[in-house]
């Protein structure tokens, strides 16, 4: 069996545990259209009923889409287990997205890949996810009552976020077996909505959305990092200035966190647990699962976090080799788990 199989097959089986009984639908565009044939292949060898879309289509009126394409809404809501494995596009996060978050949430259970290549398939996916599952519960233990955790990293990163008690934390083990439960693969993290986080932000690693298709094979973050200071206002966390070497990257990312109320607001704090991965490959669906630190400004995913406010832009922004400690504890140092986690 070739890497992107057996990644497809870990993906089908062992993530979303798909039945005889199960409806499965696979939508993919062009550029994953190899991922989306692997699962589909994965899926057969175990049930017959599995949908095949690809929305890059010429019909459905080229990419970004402005909208649900005709028949997709319908799949969506025939299926018992869904993949999204196409790549992101500016303004799909509205379009596409999150409506079709919704909707699969409904009665299915749910991949997100938004971005996969063959490579994550190669690794990420190809990992003992058994294992990853008692890091991340592991993690999930020493944060989920939390009151304050501080994060520095060697680039400069030094912020302190605080919690809320009623905010949950959320553990991201890549096994989804429960109706409306969702998650990306390849997966590996604990994430929540931080009540406030200040401080500064060298982001050294990936940039996600569609920013992170734009600049991660173009910049070399280690040499141009984006540098961020985020400041407490009126009860959230927002971005106060930023700077990068890149001025084009700079320029969008200002456009990005303009563009709506709360786009410029932290979203989410996560910490990666899927300790097979070692580096970076410049894509965020994979990287924010490396042991370190990942910050999102945008939307807090509410409905699993329990956050107040909403937001239609989401960008993640990787800092690497980063040190934690979670209420005077610590649990990582320069990227790497204590005993505490990893024993």
């Amino acid at each position: 069996m070739v890497p992107i199989e057996q990644g497809a097959k870990i993906a089908v089986e062992k993530c979303m545990h798909v039945e005889p009984g199960d409806r499965v639908l696979i939508v993919a565009d062009e550029d994953s259209k190899d991922i989306g044939i692997a699962l589909r292949k994965a899926s057969l060898e175990i049930t017959p009923h599995v949908r095949f879309f690809n929305i890059d289509l010429p019909a459905y009126g080229g990419r970004p889409l402005k909208h649900m394409p005709e028949g997709l809404q319908e799949a969506i809501l025939e299926a018992t287990v869904t993949f999204f494995v196409a790549g992101a596009k500016e303004g799909e996060l509205a379009t596409i997205r999150e409506p079709f978050l919704k909707l699969v949430k409904q009665k299915a259970r749910h991949a997100h890949m938004v971005g996969v290549s063959n490579n994550i398939m190669e690794d990420g996916m190809c990992v003992d996810y058994d294992v990853v599952s008692k890091i991340t519960e592991n993690v999930y233990r020493m944060v989920k009552d939390a009151k304050e955790i501080r994060v520095t990293s060697p680039a400069g990163t030094d912020f302190v976020a605080r919690m809320d008690s009623s905010m949950k934390w959320i553990p991201c083990s890549g096994v989804v077996t429960k109706i409306g439960e969702w998650d990306n693969l390849p997966s590996g993290e604990v994430f929540t909505a931080p009540l406030t986080l200040e401080g500064k932000l060298v982001v050294d690693g990936t940039v996600g959305d569609w920013l992170g298709e734009k600049y991660n094979e173009l910049v070399d973050f280690l040499e141009t990092p984006l540098i961020i200071d985020v400041e407490i206002e009126n009860g959230g966390s927002y971005v106060k200035y930023c700077e990068c070497g890149n001025k084009e990257l700079l320029e969008d990312f200002t456009k990005y966190i303009n563009s709506e109320k709360c786009a410029s607001r932290v979203g989410e704090l996560g910490i990666g647990t899927n300790i097979f991965l070692k580096k970076i490959v410049g894509n965020i669906l994979q990287d924010e699962k490396l042991p370190t630190i990942h910050v999102a400004f945008g939307d807090p995913y509410q409905e699993k976090t329990g956050a107040s406010w909403g937001c239609h832009h989401h960008i993640d922004l990787l800092m690497l080799k980063c040190s934690i400690i979670v209420d005077g504890v610590e649990i990582m140092k320069d990227g790497e788990y204590l005993k505490m986690i990893t024993g």
